[in-house]
């Protein structure tokens, strides 16, 4: 079994606010080029998230393609949200991310939780290992964005 990963930031944002940049503005700040199914330097989809449980991750190409990256399991506005996650692979191969938005002196933590990588069978173990780094650069740009938001605020 693979151990899921666990990743946090901290962002100077109240947690409503660090829950709705994650999912309600998630294109504003995730890196579309080099984290999409379709994304290029010329090229950046639109990442839209239906926001309700059952609702869908899903990029769109702007050639009118559609990528469905994941379905929201729980939505909890303002605290918790998880998701199926599986961009660029069927739904078959779905493994889940969960995130925790909590409040802390300086101001929200984000606990990012990704598991289930056992679904995806020989390629599970280079797969997870791929998200490790992968949910650093994530996170980077996520925190960037939520800095930038107070700084021209």
């Amino acid at each position: 079994m693979i151990d899921p990963i666990i990743k946090s930031v901290t962002v100077p944002l109240t947690p409503q606010e660090a829950f709705d940049l994650f999912l309600s503005d998630m294109d504003k700040w995730w890196p579309n080029e080099s984290h999409s199914v379709s994304g290029s330097k010329n090229h950046r989809p639109k990442l839209v998230i239906e926001p309700f449980k059952s609702g869908k991750i899903l990029e769109l190409g702007t050639d009118g393609t559609q990528h469905i990256w994941g379905t929201i399991l729980g939505w909890d506005d303002g605290e918790y949200v998880s998701f199926t996650w599986h961009p660029g692979r069927s739904a078959d191969e779905a493994t889940v991310v969960s995130i925790q938005f909590s409040a802390v002196k300086e101001g929200c933590k984000v606990n990012l939780t990704h598991g289930g990588f056992d679904i995806l069978g020989p390629q599970a173990d280079a797969i997870s290992t791929s998200y490790l780094t992968g949910w650093d650069m994530v996170l980077g740009c996520y925190s960037r964005s939520a800095v930038s938001q107070i700084a021209f605020a």
